[in-house]
């Protein structure tokens, strides 16, 4: 064995131990990535996507087979998740379902078409009226009292800002109960979310002694997760429906029903270009009734960001009260509007705005309503 000059062994500062680690393999590629998400979707998928997916149709998030994978969240619901390489829309997607979505691309979302997890009359979107905390009095619009002279309208669902109370009916005192039929209270704010959801429903009318008219659906939620880029050129919607008047029968005096609220859009990568829209709109209440319905209250925008969603008219021929607009945010975060007051049926609130979630920075001229909120 030689010696070092100053007589000590070289072995152990030359020779490597047999069992030395080989060197650390190079950082993993960006799509190799299996955690994602941060402040309030956070994720590691079970299996690493190998493809990418272009999303067009109609999705059904009640089904497991639709999805890559649930997402247990912390108030015991749990989320469709649909991971791929990246992800394309450039027609029309409709997510609709009990449960939100959540799009997780290990590189790069584009959207030139449209995403659209809105409700209507004719569809629920997906994760739209979430039980508690819309059920909890202190937050759930209230529903419209009976009077058979003219029964109170049913208040707007409110998630990112109140619902509009719903109107009051029987204002010439005509039939029992005495007195008037008041309007519900209004719905909202909700507190801030903690987990992935859609908004609230309006509520029902009140009773004018022949049916009730229902309120309508908030908007859904959804989520969209990138690891490198997200661009938004089309239009993101989770709007809120229409209040309802009668489903069936003699609407008889009835309130009209409360606009469901906006739902819930949640922007998540380290680069965000938007120019197209991203809407989440109250939808109008529905109108007083009389001898016939008051006017359906129109659907949160579905089309365009500044778009009002109008009340429905009060019963023709008749003084019954109009339904409240929807809420609007796209200069100011707007509650819903009230229903209006009449002899006959009250209209119903409009539905307050949801929100719109986004970790990261934005450029391009992008349209909100609601403006969103950075985290």
């Amino acid at each position: 064995m030689d010696a070092a000059p100053d007589g000590s062994s070289q072995d152990g500062a030359i020779d490597a131990p047999v069992d030395a680690p080989p060197d650390a393999p190079p950082d993993a590629p960006p799509d190799a990535r299996a955690c994602f998400g941060s402040s309030l979707v956070a994720i590691c998928l079970a299996e690493i996507p190998t493809q990418p997916l272009t999303l067009s149709g109609t999705i059904d998030t009640t089904m497991d087979a639709s999805c890559t994978q649930s997402l247990a969240q912390s108030d015991g619901t749990s989320a469709c998740v649909i991971a791929a390489t990246s992800i394309t829309i450039d027609a029309s997607y409709t997510a609709i379902g009990t449960r939100p979505l959540v799009l997780i691309a290990t590189d790069s979302i584009s959207i030139t078409g449209t995403l659209d997890v809105s409700s209507t009359f004719a569809r629920t979107g997906a994760g739209a009226d979430v039980a508690p905390p819309c059920s909890v009095l202190a937050y759930a619009a209230q529903q419209g009292e009976d009077d058979t002279g003219g029964a109170g309208g049913g208040a707007g669902g409110g998630f990112g800002t109140p619902g509009g109370a719903g109107g009051t009916g029987d204002l010439n005192t005509s039939a029992a109960p005495s007195g008037t039929g008041l309007g519900g209270a209004a719905g909202g704010p909700q507190p801030a979310p903690t987990v992935l959801r859609g908004g609230c429903p309006g509520a029902p009318g009140g009773d004018g002694g022949q049916l009730r008219a229902p309120g309508g659906r908030s908007g859904g939620a959804v989520f969209l997760i990138a690891g490198t880029a997200i661009t938004i050129d089309g239009n993101v919607f989770a709007s809120g429906s229409g209040g309802p008047t009668s489903q069936s029968g003699n609407p008889y005096e009835q309130g009209g029903g409360g606009g469901g609220s906006g739902g819930m859009i949640g922007i998540d990568a380290p680069s965000i270009a938007i120019t197209g829209r991203v809407v989440a709109n109250g939808g109008g209440g529905g109108g007083g009734g009389n001898l016939v319905s008051g006017g359906l209250g129109a659907h949160g925008t579905t089309t365009s960001y500044d778009q009002l969603a109008s009340g429905g008219t009060g019963a023709p021929s008749s003084n019954s009260g109009p339904g409240g607009t929807g809420g609007l945010g796209a200069a100011v975060a707007a509650s819903g509007g009230s229903g209006g007051d009449g002899d006959c049926g009250g209209g119903g609130g409009g539905g307050g705005l949801g929100i719109v979630w986004v970790d990261g920075t934005v450029v391009g001229a992008a349209r909100f309503s609601p403006a969103p909120t950075a985290h």
